[in-house]
Parts: structure tokens; sequence; C-alpha cells
């Protein structure tokens, strides 16, 4: 197991160093949002790799088509321009338009199924509630990973799921590193 946080815009002052000396082994880097690019991605990045820490992307998700998600496919493969994110690309699949869409299984399948075909390792990260009540995980194919935002003392995800791969635990969002505020995840990949 491994202590991971999660990075975007709000953390785009975090003391890196601070990062290193808290024990942190890996970050997940907001790439961008639906089909635009997180202004701070290239400088955590640069960061992340400099420090030699293991890294993954997410994109905060808008989609409610498949055509949607092959779009948000191709922007990350497209900001990412070959690199091969160690830990993954993560679909943030949470905004309230892709929770009410038609069908959101479909949707992530898509731009899993998309990015697979590119050579990447791609997932989901929701809440227990998302993927217990929205995506139908028993529909996706069981090498998806997934990433479980639960705050609480323990993640729920292997009782609903014990056949599924939980890659990660998001167990709290009100983390500290240096003054900044972190979201906190347990990786087991």
């Amino acid at each position: 197991m491994r202590k991971v946080i999660d990075v975007s815009y709000w953390q785009k002052d975090i003391d890196w160093q601070a990062v290193v000396a808290d024990g942190v082994q890996g970050v997940i880097i907001k790439i961008c949002e639906g089909c635009t690019p997180e202004e701070t991605f290239w400088q955590h990045l640069n960061s992340v790799k400099a420090l030699g820490l293991d890294w993954g992307v997410y994109i905060y998700s808008h989609a409610t088509t498949e055509t949607e998600a092959a779009a948000e496919a191709n922007e990350v493969l497209y900001i990412l321009q070959g690199d091969v994110p160690p830990m993954g690309v993560w679909f943030d699949f949470e905004a309230q338009e892709c929770l009410s869409c038609a069908d959101p299984t479909a949707v992530c399948s898509r731009f899993i199924s998309d990015l697979n075909a590119q050579g990447l390792t791609a997932g989901v990260y929701g809440s227990l509630s998302t993927l217990t009540d929205v995506i139908n995980v028993n529909a996706l194919a069981d090498y998806v990973p997934y990433w479980c935002a639960q705050y609480a003392t323990a993640c729920d995800f292997k009782s609903y799921y014990p056949n599924k791969l939980l890659a990660g635990w998001q167990y709290s969002q009100d983390g500290y590193i240096g003054g900044t505020n972190v979201d906190l995840n347990e990786w087991y990949l």
C-alpha cells in the first residue's frame, strides 16, 4: 500500500519538498476538465517527475454520451503526447450531468476502451455510491481498475465487488501537506 495524493489547480502552490517529506509515493494529476486542459498540469507533472514520484492523471469528465467520452479520451491522448502515466488514466465520473446521463456505464466503457486501444491503462474514479448506484460495475470488464472515494474508516468497495480491481481508496479530502489542503489516498497497485 502506498500513500498517494491527487492535485489540480487547487494545489497550485503545493510545497513539493513537503510532499516528499510527508512520505507521499504517488501523485494523480488533473489533466483536464472535459476537453479543457488543466492550467497547472505541466507545472505539477514537471515537479512530480523531477522528484521521481510515481504519477497518473485524471480527467474530470463532463461526458454524457459515448461520443463525448471519446472526445475526452482524445484530449487526454493529445495532452500526453505519447507519455504513459505509470499509475494510469482516471475517468473522474462525478459531475451532475454525468450521473444523470442516459447510460453512464457505456460512457465510462467508451473512455476506457479508447485509452486501452492506445496502450494506456484507464480506470474509473467515483464515490462508492456512484459505483454502486449509477455505474454498472459488473458490466465493465474485470481488468478495469477503480479508484473509490469513501470518506470513512474503511473502504466498502470490495464487499460489493469482491472480484473487481480496487486500485485506490480516497479516504479523506481534509489532508494537509505544508499548509496545502489535499485529498488522501491509499494505493494498492
